[in-house]
């Protein structure tokens, strides 16, 4: 399935807009689905979500493992880890990854390398303005 890049402002909205992979989603949790757009970064291990959406799903992150995630100049995160049902609005696919949980501003959904592009072979194509997404057989 192909996905438009989408362009979205800067902090500073007089710089140029730039065209990101984001794709629309949903998480899956034991009260509700969350949906929005998440960003497929080929540069991040793991998934991350603001635990805002944990909430909002009824994740109860209390008792999960704790994770350090390192950032732009060494910069370090903590996020806490837990299974979460991830699917690909448009796509019949429903996976479940271990994802990260932050509190932070900076961070709404944040799709990485491990579980996620583990389960659908990822093809940008940022000069056609697409993301081609399709799942794999396992």
């Amino acid at each position: 399935m192909k996905f438009p890049y989408i362009k979205l402002p800067l902090v500073d909205p007089k710089l140029k807009w730039i065209s990101r992979p984001y794709i629309p989603i949903s998480l899956i949790g034991p009260k509700g689905i969350w949906e929005g757009y998440g960003l497929i970064d080929s540069g991040a291990d793991r998934s991350l979500f603001n635990v805002q959406i944990a909430e909002n799903i009824g994740l109860n992150l209390n008792e999960d493992p704790v994770e350090k995630f390192g950032g732009i100049e060494g910069s370090t995160i903590e996020a806490r880890l837990h299974k979460v049902k991830v699917q690909i609005i448009g796509m019949d696919s429903e996976i479940e990854i271990t994802a990260g949980f932050v509190s932070s501003d900076g961070v709404a959904a944040i799709l990485g390398q491990d579980g996620f592009f583990d389960s659908f072979s990822i093809k940008f194509e940022r000069v056609h303005g697409v993301i081609e997404i399709n799942s794999v057989k396992k």
